[in-house]
């Protein structure tokens, strides 16, 4: 019943995003009454024209869906704690959005001149990615300060604050790493 929901709203969700991302301009009719004219619903005149902007269209999908799931993997791994499990799949998580942007984004065949470049676009990504990363990593330190202080002689807890102090660090450590390495990169462009 759960899937049945789900595929409903999705199949309405890309009726929707066809019908008004691709036909923006639907008009019947003039405002004389006493002319109809029909024009052109789709914008486009051929089917290249189409299929260039769902392009277009998609790779910001693309793009979308990638920041999120690179955002995730991040939590994941910063929230991990040490556990292998949870270090792995978040792992897994960052390496799956980066190979599908990339694969999103060799796709486009003619490049657009008004967009922004590459290194724009990875600069602008690395401070989102950051910020987010800085504000977790900073919860993540009060939350580890305050299982340590609430743990009361328990090894156990007191253990596991540790461990999400220090992965909580390493996690700011490696963001603040990566901004330094795409800006670098990024100079050279």
């Amino acid at each position: 019943m759960k899937s049945l929901g789900f595929k409903k709203i999705l199949i309405s969700l890309t009726l929707g995003f066809f019908i008004f991302g691709i036909f923006p301009n639907f008009v019947f009719a003039d405002s004389n009454p006493g002319d109809i004219t029909f024009t052109n619903p789709l914008a486009y005149d051929t089917v290249d024209g189409i299929l260039a902007a769902l392009l277009v269209h998609l790779q910001g999908v693309i793009v979308v869906i990638s920041m999120v799931f690179i955002v995730v993997g991040a939590l994941l791994y910063m929230t991990s704690a040490g556990n292998e499990k949870n270090m792995t799949l978040g792992k897994g998580a960052i390496w799956a959005a980066v190979v599908g942007l990339a694969i999103g984004i060799a796709a486009e065949e003619n490049l657009i001149d008004s967009a922004p470049s590459i290194a724009t676009i990875a600069l602008n990504v690395l401070n989102f990615l950051l910020s987010v990363t800085g504000v977790f990593g900073i919860i993540m330190l009060v939350a580890a300060g305050i299982a340590y202080l609430t743990a009361a002689g328990n090894e156990g807890q007191i253990e596991t604050a540790k461990k999400m102090t220090k992965w909580a660090i390493i996690g700011i450590a490696v963001a603040l790493g990566a901004l330094v390495i795409v800006k670098q990169v990024a100079s050279f462009f």
